[in-house]
């Protein structure tokens, strides 16, 4: 397994650079706009556009690809160390509490932070990593089911003013608890359970063949279906002229969209890795190659952005024109930093700490 699959590459690159999409949102305008798009930073009909574009076709779908990479990344890093320690679940813990720790310095910079999420997501997938195939993925699909009904669980105890202020940042508000733990049950629903079939996937072997014609045909048709489910649910809040817990409920369609978008999207991006020559492809992979570098830098420039930006100008047109522009930088540095280097700077880190000892960066 000394060779890289490079498509899997791909499909990173274009996680964390999707990512962006909605973190930035954040950074830009506080997580009120994040969970209702009407709150702020929606002026003209490109805002709205952008606001329902990024709602149907990113929420949740980019970290879904990055949640199931992660998971097919444990096996991939489980069989590759086999041959080099007698220990590889230790050496896989200790990696993963070191990502811990690289979660934690980057939640000092903004709460937003995943790879804690991740990181604590580890010993549970370490824990079921004999497991078939077919049984990783059944269990991703009923972990992942637990997201799609926290929010009824939980809606009756909110109302639309606490719900407001808890987005706008009242820690002390009442309902601020319900709301938190709210939160922390979907996001681990979700990450958890497309790490689950993300192992599935990679131990069946559907993350390291070719994509044929008839199954991209799949692939589209599943992204189709997820659109509409997403679509639905943004209409269905307008009408209710953005409730604070009709936004929550109406939630609930793009969190079962997701599935399906996010499980089509890897399918085209494989087919398309294995068919595409040239510049595009070959920097998306190497963003992918450096992504944990660049999701930290990505917080880094937003952070250094926001600082810059007046807060008056900031809209989503504005956020657009910002994402376009990292976007821009991380393709071109990360491949002329490849050039020279085995590994993006963090990762080099990370793999040092992991092996205790100190591994060639130049090449």
């Amino acid at each position: 397994m000394s060779d890289r699959i490079t498509h899997l590459d791909t499909v990173r690159g274009v996680a964390v650079l999707g990512i962006l999409i909605m973190n930035s949102i954040s950074f830009g305008l506080g997580n009120v706009a994040v969970f209702d798009i009407s709150a702020v930073g929606t002026h003209t009909a490109l805002d709205w556009a952008l606001a329902i574009f990024g709602e149907v076709f990113a929420d949740q779908k980019f970290m879904g690809l990055f949640s199931l990479l992660f998971g097919a990344s444990l096996l991939l890093f489980l069989e590759r160390v086999t041959d080099r320690t007698a220990h590889p679940v230790r050496l896989s813990m200790w990696r993963n509490l070191l990502l811990f720790f690289i979660g934690l310095l980057h939640s000092l910079l903004w709460l937003g932070d995943i790879l804690c999420v991740y990181a604590l997501c580890a010993p549970v997938l370490l824990m079921v990593r004999k497991a078939r195939a077919t049984t990783l993925i059944l269990l991703g699909i009923i972990v992942f089911s637990f997201a799609f009904f926290t929010p009824l669980i939980f809606a009756g105890q909110f109302d639309d003013a606490g719900l407001r202020a808890v987005w706008g940042g009242d820690d002390s508000h009442p309902q601020a608890g319900a709301f938190l733990l709210e939160v922390l049950c979907d996001v681990f629903s979700r990450a958890l359970g497309m790490m689950l079939m993300g192992m599935g996937l990679y131990r069946g072997g559907w993350l390291t063949r070719s994509i044929e014609m008839i199954t991209l045909q799949r692939c589209l048709y599943a992204i189709g279906l997820g659109a509409l489910l997403s679509a639905a649910g943004v209409v269905w809040v307008c009408l209710q002229e953005f409730d604070a817990r009709a936004v929550l409920v109406g939630n609930l369609p793009n969190t079962l969209a997701t599935l399906p978008m996010t499980l089509g999207y890897l399918g085209v991006l494989i087919w398309w890795d294995g068919r595409a020559e040239g510049v595009l492809v070959r920097r998306i992979r190497a963003v992918g190659r450096m992504a944990l570098t660049n999701y930290l830098g990505q917080t880094v420039l937003c952070l250094y952005l926001a600082y810059l930006i007046p807060d008056w100008w900031i809209t989503r047109s504005t956020i657009a024109i910002a994402i376009l522009a990292i976007w821009t930088l991380q393709l071109l540095f990360s491949e002329a930093w490849l050039r020279r280097f085995r590994m993006g700077p963090v990762e080099w880190l990370w793999r040092c700490a992991t092996y205790r000892r100190w591994s060639p960066l130049t090449r």
